[in-house]
């Protein structure tokens, strides 16, 4: 995930950029940032929110790990942070990459928002699961 001061530098120049008239002179800003990334349906002017457009990014390298098991990129992460083969049951590390440290952040952020399906009941663990 990218550092948060990173984002919001980033949102400061996009802001500067869209309010000044020219550079030496600050403009008027009309709207708050965060009104300008609403929907123009809503209101706003549509531009991206960099921090949901990086955890979204996350989210599918996420999906990924979930269903292509065969990459290179599951077998190198799944045999140091989760080895059973389930993203979403990692275990701790005490140096995890930057990469991993960023993955897990989108895994914790989408554990709520996945299904949970039962099945045939094979596979329910009643002590880790989150019921």
């Amino acid at each position: 995930m990218a550092p948060k001061g990173i984002i919001e530098d980033l949102h400061s120049k996009m802001g500067r950029m869209w309010w000044n008239n020219n550079d030496k002179v600050r403009g008027w800003a009309m709207m708050k940032w965060k009104k300008l990334c609403y929907p123009k349906g809503m209101g706003g002017m549509g531009f991206r929110d960099l921090h949901l457009f990086n955890l979204a990014l996350l989210g599918r390298q996420v999906w990924r790990l979930m269903t292509q098991q065969d990459t290179l990129c599951f077998k190198v992460l799944s045999a140091k942070y989760f080895p059973d083969g389930d993203v979403f049951r990692y275990k701790q590390s005490d140096k995890p990459s930057f990469t991993w440290k960023s993955i897990a952040k989108a895994v914790d952020a989408l554990k709520d928002g996945f299904i949970w399906h039962v099945g045939d009941g094979n596979k329910i663990d009643l002590r880790l699961d989150h019921w």
